[in-house]
């Protein structure tokens, strides 16, 4: 049996069987405020009973506001950016904006390719997650003229405005709580150097942890997982690698919590006598941490709080407000549990 298709309706019908002209539909659709409430009523009326949808992108357009924001962000695998984004996307429907999501996995260049796409939508904002970026999205950025926000992370040169906190302040705390706990064979798990070169927030967690060692003129260990987003893979990559190397290893940072929890589980269930014999601690407090009993100790880097301010700040740029400064930093603390 042939299936058949109703007829689209658009907005001539919606003015044909309102009576209006197709001026006042089309500004009770895209300026309701300048059309009176009784026709505005009928109007809505007619469009629920024959099921238009109105494209509002084409108005949208012709008035510069999209009700869109961009937002970048690196991966949707884990968790790491939940809280983040919740805070983010929970101002942003406060004042009607709707996210516009891209995913990266951490390439600059899908980066590039994702904002050069999203800005043919017109969005009234962009949010990004870190602040380094190709030349050409810097470029296309900065010619884009959109008001902008950098996020999870600090530099003195930001393109627009920054909402972040030191990775370089986060790896030299968590550093420094350790050598206070009095570990002094500090292993400092990262990713591969390769993929720090892109992802820069871990390489200056790292320097933070190589300053702090090198101001106790102590010798330390660096061990590069192979898969930065496979937690239960690297906890049994660094756990071999412990094996080899006890004697030189009391201590482990991981550059994330993810890959702490990883190593944690993996120590526990290999009889491992945390923190008596080891310490773990890795940085970025999510929600996980909460909840389990034998509690990481880490590094609580603000993300529900950054990604609140991060949309607030946007939202005062976009309405043309004048902010007092670029930089707002929404800081570190050290969450103690029981593995340091």
């Amino acid at each position: 049996m042939k299936k058949v298709f109703k007829k689209k309706i658009n907005i001539k019908d919606i003015a044909k069987e309102t009576g209006f002209s197709m001026m006042t539909v089309s500004r009770a659709l895209s300026n309701p405020e300048k059309v009176s409430k009784l026709k505005r009523d009928k109007i809505d009326q007619v469009i629920k009973k024959r099921g238009y949808i109105p494209n509002l992108f084409a108005g949208n357009l012709k008035s510069g506001k999209s009700g869109f924001i961009m937002v970048i962000i690196p991966t949707l695998r884990t968790s790491i950016f939940n809280e983040y984004f919740s805070g983010l996307r929970e101002t942003l429907d406060e004042q009607n904006f709707q996210p516009l999501v891209g995913i990266t996995d951490y390439s600059l260049e899908k980066e590039e390719l994702i904002i050069n796409k999203f800005l043919g939508y017109k969005p009234e904002g962009i949010i990004v997650v870190g602040t380094k970026h190709s030349k050409k999205t810097r470029e296309i950025l900065l010619r884009s003229n959109v008001p902008l926000i950098e996020t999870w992370d600090l530099n003195h040169r930001p393109l627009d405005i920054i909402v972040g906190y030191s990775n370089y302040e986060a790896g030299y705390n968590i550093t420094d709580y350790a050598l206070k706990q009095n570990y002094k064979k500090i292993l400092f798990v990262t990713a591969s150097y390769k993929f720090m070169q892109t992802e820069v927030r871990g390489a200056k967690r790292f320097r933070g942890f190589v300053d702090r060692m090198t101001k106790e003129n102590l010798k330390f260990e660096n061990f590069q997982i192979s898969d930065p987003l496979d937690y239960i893979k690297s906890g049994k990559e660094i756990f071999s690698f412990y094996k080899k190397h006890k004697s030189k290893i009391d201590c482990i940072i991981t550059f994330n919590e993810m890959t702490g929890h990883g190593i944690l589980s993996v120590a526990l269930k290999n009889n491992i006598k945390v923190p008596k014999q080891l310490g773990i601690a890795g940085i970025g407090n999510g929600g996980l941490t909460d909840i389990l009993e034998n509690k990481l100790t880490t590094v609580n880097t603000n993300r529900y709080l950054m990604g609140k301010l991060a949309a607030s700040k946007l939202i005062e740029r976009i309405n043309g407000q004048t902010l007092d400064k670029r930089i707002f930093d929404v800081g570190t603390s050290i969450v103690k549990g029981f593995s340091l």
